[in-house]
């Protein structure tokens, strides 16, 4: 029996090893402890300027609206976003100022107006410069004018390219629900809010 004491410690100890080293490995540090938004939009947070959920609206060929939260880590000291470069080129740009611990909606202020190649499905280089010494470059987004997107949720903003009276035809024709006008819509209009429906396998075949 005396014998048989070692071995069973020495067991005992592997066995607390093994279950610590999977605690360590699994139970510190899981992927949904960490933030993580389930988006469109691109989140950059390595500067003193937090750019969150940037995105470009588009609702016409080659012009869009630049989108993003900018929250500002500084104590003491605004920060201003002077200039934005890369694919694309603003239509004007005011300075946007963000005040100490603070934080500036570009959803809401209407965002940043911008012409270049911009398509719905796209990805574009976004340069952003604060008067602090930040730059920020991201790939951003190109999305439709829809859902979480929808120009009617934010009061300010105007989208590019597209004039009152078209928007609220899209909107009339998406609300009359007439089949054929919508299939033609969606066959031709890539801002269309209603998704194509695929055809069923082996549809057309005789």
């Amino acid at each position: 029996m005396l014998h048989g004491l070692p071995r069973r410690s020495t067991a005992i100890a592997a066995g607390v090893l093994l279950l610590s080293g999977a605690l360590s490995s699994c139970g510190f540090d899981y992927a949904t402890n960490r933030v993580n938004t389930i988006s469109s939009g691109v989140n950059d947070r390595d500067g003193e300027v937090d750019i969150l959920g940037a995105a470009i609206i588009s609702g016409a060929p080659d012009s869009g609206l630049f989108v993003a939260t900018l929250s500002n880590a500084n104590p003491s000291v605004p920060i201003s976003l002077t200039s934005l470069a890369g694919d694309t080129t603003p239509d004007g740009l005011e300075p946007v100022r963000v005040a100490p611990l603070g934080a500036v909606s570009l959803y809401q202020t209407g965002g940043i107006a911008l012409s270049g190649s911009i398509q719905p499905g796209d990805f574009v280089s976004v340069e952003l410069t604060f008067d602090s010494g930040q730059t920020s470059t991201l790939e951003v987004a190109v999305v439709r004018p829809c859902f979480e997107y929808d120009p009617a949720k934010f009061p300010d903003m105007v989208l590019p390219g597209v004039s009152e009276s078209e928007a609220g035809a899209s909107e009339a024709e998406a609300e009359e629900g007439d089949g054929h006008s919508e299939e033609s819509t969606l066959a031709t209009d890539p801002y269309s809010c209603n998704p194509i429906e695929p055809e069923p396998h082996g549809a057309g075949e005789e």
